[in-house]
């Protein structure tokens, strides 16, 4: 068991490296490996670097599929087949897409697509398509405490994305086969929208069926997360379990009255054989997610014991477990499906091993056995869900308690009997998918009551991987048997989790971070008290990463909320921003807008926090332009440095600025305008300016080719720092009285190998 948990430990140095080291570097490794080959007492060491060479091989074998560089942003034609389950909405669909090797690209891998169509083209899995694309590697956007979506990319083998090109002719060359695993969960699942008829609850009927989220409505990933029973729709050791246990009795009991055959093969045997063959059967179905193999693993490792007549630790079924799936796919450990999937059963193992024995009837054990396994749940993965999603369910307990028993013994039970059925008797199938429905919607009415109360879940700020490790000893301490002296003390070991000091700030000093929301604009300005956001960028980046990034840094009220003009890379995620913040004031050039607390943004404005000054420069009132050259242009000035933020300003808004206003201007760090589009940075605005850092926030390969060479050329001509977010990931600064800091550049700081 030790030597499994150190080739574990392996895998996950392997995992933090920046770089792939060379092939050269492997021989000191190899020739280490086989020195403690032979020397038996050195079997950790042994194991921990088979766990670090396995990584590092698979790895290896996975970059050599990028994209090559000559292909990039390149019109290329390829033949390839569709994989996974494809998905549609109202414009576009995307798909996953392997291609076949090619003279221009000899080993392709994975590839993400986008295709804008009609929706009359239906993709199924398993077509085979010749297509005109357009490729480009993977470089998704990189902020610190946020979801990187390059690390699941690169988990689930995907180096490139690409659009499928809407003027070349794309043709279908072989349509899906009937026994393609995918196009079967695919035919299911449309099966299952078809006889539900668009049923609210259809998403989550089908997830429980197929393993597949993406038919659930993001309200109901809501509820479901805020409640802490997400969980449930995962395809795990729960369904498995009892898929496994009751196609065991039912083949159990067939086998009994054979006969004869019970000679030749016991009927606890034959069991055991249809048992691990149906739970495949599902596993597959499932689509086998991490969660879903820990869970087929453990099921089939407990059904050979049965078959041998033998009974095996629950610690060696989970290191077992441990073992095959990293050896099927080291990957996994950058999954949070893996952590939660290990943590919530060696938490349940931990609890139900330290049992006591009561004289109390097997339906109140049963009872206190389900109210034990949920206090562990919830405990147990207390850190792991703070890490993952930043926040923690207060109501998960309730939530669960409620949940469990309906989704595990009706839901689950009539939505796979649903499933069945669909083949041989489609109208009984409906039926059962209507009870499932019902019920489900029942249960919605009380998750969704759960969901809404103000208390619902507790966010707080990142903490410190020491806070962490410290958390995990008190949560070992709470879990312990009944009766164990001072269990209390564990809650003391939980306390730096809620209360660890955030950094401060101190009095004139800012903190400046030029989020990396693509091709738009978000900026934070910290100081002491006072938190000021210009610009949110589009609603999906403002989800996925301005939201998150305030709740990290434990912010919970915006003082002063500046959209800059009505452009949706700017604005788009105003309404989310309200929702989720106390806003105290917008300012804005957007005319008409719905909330109260809005001031229009015009020259003049001004106003002091913490001994820094903000004054607002541009528009002036009645002042006739674009969208574009109506932003609000913001100055910052601390004692030793300053800041200028413009927004989109083109070369008229400049000019004016020039004229009325150039000894006001002057700033050490500036937000270039517009991106870096010809259409701004004029020479004599930069003059004016003299920026020692120009910073760029443009998304990679953008559309509108920003920031253009030229004007980085002008800055770089003006002996101006530059940096372009697009590179870089986030950028920060400090500014204090010594000055400004280093900056603080995400993409160097937070590097993976994985990272293009």
């Amino acid at each position: 068991m030790l030597n499994i948990i150190a080739f574990f430990l392996g895998i996950l140095t392997g995992q933090i490296l920046p770089t792939i080291p060379n092939l050269i570097w492997l021989i000191p490794l190899i020739s280490t490996l086989i020195v403690f080959i032979i020397f038996p007492r050195f079997r950790l060491f042994f194991a921990f670097l088979l766990g670090l060479l396995w990584v590092i091989w698979r790895a290896d074998m996975i970059l050599m599929q990028k994209l090559p560089t000559e292909l990039e942003n390149k019109e290329i034609q390829l033949i390839g087949t569709i994989i996974d389950l494809p998905k549609y909405n109202s414009k576009s669909w995307q798909f996953n897409f392997k291609p076949m090797p090619s003279k221009k690209w000899s080993n392709p891998g994975n590839i993400r697509l986008k295709w804008y169509t009609h929706s009359e083209i239906e993709l199924r899995p398993g077509q085979l398509w010749k297509l005109t694309l357009r490729l480009r590697p993977v470089r998704t956007t990189l902020n610190p405490n946020i979801f990187d979506y390059s690390k699941w990319l690169y988990q689930i083998r995907i180096l490139t994305t690409g659009s499928v090109r809407t003027k070349a002719k794309q043709h279908l060359l072989k349509p899906a086969s009937s026994f393609n695993i995918d196009n079967l969960r695919y035919s299911l699942a449309q099966s299952i929208k078809t006889s539900l008829n668009e049923a609210k609850m259809q998403g989550i009927i089908i997830a429980l069926a197929i393993g597949n989220k993406q038919w659930i409505s993001q309200p109901q990933k809501t509820v479901l997360q805020h409640t802490g029973t997400a969980h449930l729709i995962a395809i795990s050791g729960l369904h498995l379990g009892l898929i496994a246990w009751f196609s065991y009795w039912l083949a159990l009991h067939f086998w009994s009255c054979m006969g004869r055959m019970v000679l030749w093969l016991p009927a606890p045997q034959f069991a055991a054989l249809f048992s691990l063959f149906m739970t495949f059967l599902y596993a597959l179905l499932a689509g086998f997610s991490i969660s879903t193999q820990r869970a087929f693993i453990m099921i089939m490792v407990v059904i050979v014991g049965q078959f041998f007549f033998r009974k095996i630790a629950i610690s060696r079924l989970l290191a077992t477990a441990l073992l095959l799936v990293l050896l099927w796919d080291p990957l996994a450990v950058l999954t949070a499906g893996f952590w939660l999937s290990f943590g919530a059963v060696i938490a349940i193992a931990y609890v139900l091993s330290n049992e006591t024995n009561f004289n109390i009837s097997p339906f109140a054990k049963w009872g206190i056995n389900i109210w034990k396994t949920q206090w562990a749940v919830t405990l147990g993965l207390l850190v792991m869900l703070l890490s993952i999603f930043g926040y923690i369910s207060l109501v998960s307990p309730v939530a669960n308690l409620i949940a469990i028993p309906w989704v595990s013994f009706i839901v689950v039970p009539f939505s796979l009997l649903g499933s069945l059925s669909l083949i041989i008797f489609p109208e009984f199938a409906h039926y059962l998918f209507g009870i499932a429905n019902y019920v489900l919607d029942m249960l919605w009415v009380s998750l969704n009551y759960l969901a809404q109360l103000e208390w619902s879940t507790l966010t707080l700020a990142t903490p410190p991987l020491w806070a962490k490790i410290v958390a995990f000893i008190g949560i070992i301490i709470l879990l312990l048997p009944r009766g164990f002296p001072a269990k209390w003390l564990g809650i003391i070991w939980l306390l730096p989790l809620f209360f660890t000091p955030i950094a401060q700030i101190n009095r004139g000093h800012i903190w400046f971070s030029l989020l990396d929301v693509g091709q738009g604009l978000a900026t934070l300005i910290q100081t002491q008290h006072h938190v000021l956001l210009y610009d949110t960028g589009t609603q999906f980046y403002t989800r996925s990463v301005v939201i998150p990034f305030l709740q990290a840094q434990a912010i919970k009220k915006i003082d002063i909320l500046v959209i800059s003009h009505d452009d949706k890379d700017h604005s788009g995620g105003l309404k989310d921003i309200i929702q989720h913040f106390a806003v105290e004031k917008i300012l804005t050039s957007i005319k008409n807008t719905k909330y109260s607390n809005t001031w229009s943004c015009k020259i003049g404005q001004y106003w002091q926090w913490d001994n820094i000054d903000f004054q607002v420069l541009h528009p002036v009132t009645n002042y006739n332009a674009d969208d574009n050259n109506l932003s609000c242009v913001v100055k910052i000035n601390s004692q030793n440095a300053s800041i200028l933020l413009t927004g989109d300003i083109e070369k008229k808004a400049e000019y004016y600025l020039a004229t009325h206003h150039p000894e006001k201007l002057k700033a050490d760090i500036l937000v270039v305008p517009h991106h870096g589009s010809m259409t701004s940075s004029t020479y004599t605005f930069i003059n004016l300016v003299q920026p020692k850092i120009a910073l760029f926030s443009a998304g990679y390969y953008n559309r509108f080719g920003h920031p253009r060479k030229e004007i980085v050329q002008r800055y770089l001509k003006h002996k101006s720092k530059v940096w372009n977010t697009a590179q870089t990931g986030m950028i920060q600064f400090k500014l204090s009285q010594s000055g400004i800091s280093e900056p603080y550049l995400a993409r160097k700081e937070l590097s993976r190998y994985w990272h293009q």
